[in-house]
C-alpha cells in the first residue's frame, strides 16, 4: 500500500471578495484535515453561514469525517486575499 495516495493535499488563494471552495469535487471524503490559513484572515464555515473565522498563519483541524466541498471560504477584509491550504487522510480502500 502507498501511504501517499491516501493522502489528500490541496490550496487555493482567493482571487475575490466571494464565498470559495478549496475543493469542488462532492466525492472526496478525508478521515481527518487539517485547515491552514496564510497571508491574510478567512471566514470558513459551510452552506449554512460562514460564522467562524480562521486567523493567517493559523491551522484549525477536525477528527472527523468531513466532505472537502462542503468547506467554504472568504476574505475576512475586502481586498486582503487569504490563501487556504487543506491536507488531511483519504479513507484506506
Amino acid at each position: 500500500m502507498s501511504f501517499l495516495s491516501s493522502f489528500y493535499s490541496k490550496a487555493k488563494t482567493a482571487s475575490d471578495n466571494g464565498v470559495f471552495q478549496v475543493e469542488d469535487e462532492d466525492s472526496i471524503i478525508l478521515t481527518s484535515v487539517n485547515i491552514a490559513c496564510y497571508t491574510n484572515d478567512a471566514y470558513y464555515g459551510n452552506a449554512a453561514g460562514l460564522n467562524a473565522i480562521i486567523r493567517a498563519n493559523s491551522v484549525i483541524w477536525f477528527d472527523a469525517p468531513c466532505r472537502v466541498s462542503d468547506l467554504l471560504f472568504k476574505n475576512l477584509t475586502a481586498g486582503s486575499n487569504c490563501q487556504i491550504v487543506i491536507t488531511g487522510t483519504l479513507p484506506v480502500k
